[in-house]
C-alpha cells in the first residue's frame, strides 16, 4: 500500500504498475528524496486523490478510506479526461500500429486478416462510444453536482434530476469493455495459425495483455472511488436540500 510519507523513488522501484500513472497526473520523474506527499505538492496533485488511485490500481482488493471528500470531483473529472486522452492518443494507436505490422507479415488469409483487424476496429468504435458517452454526459454532470454543491441556494431544477438520477445508474450500465478486448488475445493464441514473428507477436500478445490490465484498473477506479464520491455528494445535496 502506497502512503503519503513514503519515498516516491521506492514507492515506483517496488510497483511499477504507477508508471502509467503519472502523466494522467503531469508528474515527471526525477523525484530525488521526496515522498509521495512532497512530489503531489511539487505538481499540485492532490495527495489524498492520487494515493486513492494509486491504491486503486495497485490492489483489486482496495477498499477506498470512508472520508472521500477530501478531493474535489473536478480533480477526478481532470483526471478522468487526461486517462482518455492517453488512450485515444497513445494507447490504442500504439497498439493498432503492432498489430498492423504483426498482420502485415503475418502470411495469413485475407478472411483471417480481416478477422483480426475487424475485432480490433470494433473495439476501438466501441470504446470511442463509450469514451463519447462518459465526457459528453456523466462527467458534465459530476462538475455540476460540485458546482450547485457549494452554492448557498441550489438550483431546484438541478435537485429535482437529483430525485431521480443517480450516479449509480450509470455504474449499473458501465459497460466493461476491456474484458471483450482480452477477447482478441484469445482469437490470436488459440484459434489462429501460428505466426512466423515470435517476437513481434509476443509483443502484440503483450501489449494487449498490458491494455487490458490498465482498463480494467482505470474501469475499477471509477468504480471505487469515483461512484462512491459521487454518491455522497448526491446525498449530502439532497440532504441540505431538504432541511432548508
Amino acid at each position: 500500500m502506497i502512503t503519503r510519507d513514503m519515498s516516491m523513488c521506492q514507492a515506483v522501484l517496488e510497483n511499477h504498475q504507477l508508471l502509467p500513472l503519472f502523466p494522467r497526473f503531469n508528474i515527471k520523474t526525477g523525484f530525488g528524496e521526496m515522498s509521495v506527499e512532497q512530489v503531489c505538492k511539487t505538481h499540485r496533485v492532490n495527495t489524498d486523490f492520487f494515493l486513492e488511485i494509486a491504491n486503486a490500481y495497485l490492489d483489486d482488493e482496495y477498499v477506498p478510506g470512508k472520508d472521500l471528500s477530501h478531493f474535489s470531483l473536478g480533480s477526478v473529472v481532470q483526471y478522468l479526461t487526461s486517462t482518455h486522452t492517453y488512450y485515444v492518443q497513445i494507447a490504442l494507436p500504439r497498439m493498432e500500429e503492432k498489430i498492423h505490422r504483426l498482420l502485415e507479415y503475418s502470411g495469413l488469409s485475407a478472411k483471417e486478416v480481416n478477422l483480426v483487424s475487424g475485432f480490433f476496429n470494433d473495439y476501438k468504435k466501441d470504446f470511442m462510444v463509450h469514451i463519447s458517452e462518459e465526457e459528453q454526459e456523466v462527467l458534465p454532470y459530476i462538475l455540476e453536482l460540485e458546482k450547485q454543491s457549494i452554492k448557498e441556494d441550489s438550483d431546484p431544477d438541478f435537485i429535482d434530476r437529483l430525485r431521480n438520477y443517480s450516479i449509480r445508474e450509470f455504474a449499473l450500465k458501465h459497460d466493461r469493455l476491456e474484458y471483450s478486448l482480452e477477447n482478441l488475445s484469445r482469437l490470436i493464441i488459440k484459434y489462429l495459425p501460428p505466426f512466423e514473428d515470435f517476437d513481434l507477436c509476443n509483443q502484440v500478445l503483450s501489449g494487449l495483455a498490458n491494455l487490458v490490465k490498465d482498463l480494467v484498473d482505470h474501469a475499477n477506479m471509477e468504480d471505487k472511488v469515483l461512484i462512491p464520491r459521487v454518491t455522497e455528494l448526491e446525498q449530502q445535496l439532497i440532504r441540505k436540500h431538504d432541511t432548508q
